[in-house]
Formats: C-alpha cells, structure tokens, sequence
C-alpha cells in the first residue's frame, strides 16, 4: 500500500513537471497567439498567429511605424514581438519610448526570452536585467542576430526595455 502511494506521489510530481517544463524558458501562450504588437502610443498589446493579425484586432493604424523587433530565437527565429508608434525615433539617445515589464503581456511572458532584435526607423533598443529598468542595463543596440554576444550577454535576459 504504502509503495503504490509513493509511486502514485512520483508519478504526479513527473507530471507536474512535465507542466512546467523543465528548460525554465516562459511558454508561448497556448492556442493561436504567436506573434506580438505593442502600440507604445496607447500602451497596448495585441497578440495573435501573424503580426499582421496582431496589428489588425489591436486596432494599430496601418500609419504606425515598425521601431524595433525581437525574438524568442536567435537569427531572428521563433516569436516575436514588435514594438509600434507613430514617429521615428530621434538621433539622440533619450529614451523615447520604454515598456517596464516585459513580462506582463497578454502574450505570454516576454520576460528574460528575448534573443534577438532589431530596430527600425533610426531607432535603438536598450534591455535592462530587472522590470521598471532595474538592474544592468546593455548597451544602445542597433540589430543583434545573437544578444547572447553582447557585451556580457543578453540573450533571454531582458525585464524591460527602453527606445531611442
């Protein structure tokens, strides 16, 4: 009896872990949301199988402009998640836009999976390690295939972000 108990308990816990994942990478949000918009103008965010789609039923104006794009792969792979507004970013670095925490999305959790980027529209990203930009911060980044290569590396470290 008490040996079918423990193997019912172990049995379980595999399970649950199972669940969980063992990687300890955030999960995709089930269902069809796969690719992310946030509209920095209205502080929103949509998620849905293709940008296109996420653009679409978030109500983001086809005028507004593409600033930066990352992803949960490196190479610009898997999902991802782009960034939205109205103008260009300016020359200088001063922190036009930001988004405190990468984790609260209705997407899924963005926090500590971003692996690459890249920006538009004279734009430059900065991640920093802890929400509300807490922590270390990288350096003004343009495009990176791989932030696992920045400076003492980025990738899948990122709690919040800011755009210049």
């Amino acid at each position: 009896m008490m040996r079918t108990r423990m193997i019912a308990m172990v049995g379980a816990l595999a399970g649950s872990i199972g669940l969980l994942g063992l990687t300890g990478a955030p999960a995709l949000a089930t269902g069809s949301a796969r690719d992310c918009v946030v509209d920095l103008d209205h502080a929103t965010m949509t998620c849905a199988a293709t940008e296109a789609q996420a653009r679409h039923q978030g109500g983001v104006t086809p005028a507004a402009l593409t600033i930066a794009r990352v992803y949960d792969g490196t190479n610009y792979s898997g999902a991802s998640l782009a960034f939205v507004q109205s103008r260009a970013c300016t020359p200088a670095y001063d922190s036009e836009w930001q988004w405190d925490n990468l984790g609260v999305t209705s997407g899924g959790n963005w926090s500590n999976r971003i692996s690459s980027v890249r920006t538009y529209n004279k734009c430059d990203v900065r991640f920093f390690d802890g929400v509300n930009f807490g922590g270390a911060s990288s350096t003004w980044i343009d495009a990176s295939a791989n932030l696992g290569a920045v400076g003492s590396g980025w990738s899948n470290r990122a709690s919040s972000v800011k755009f210049s």
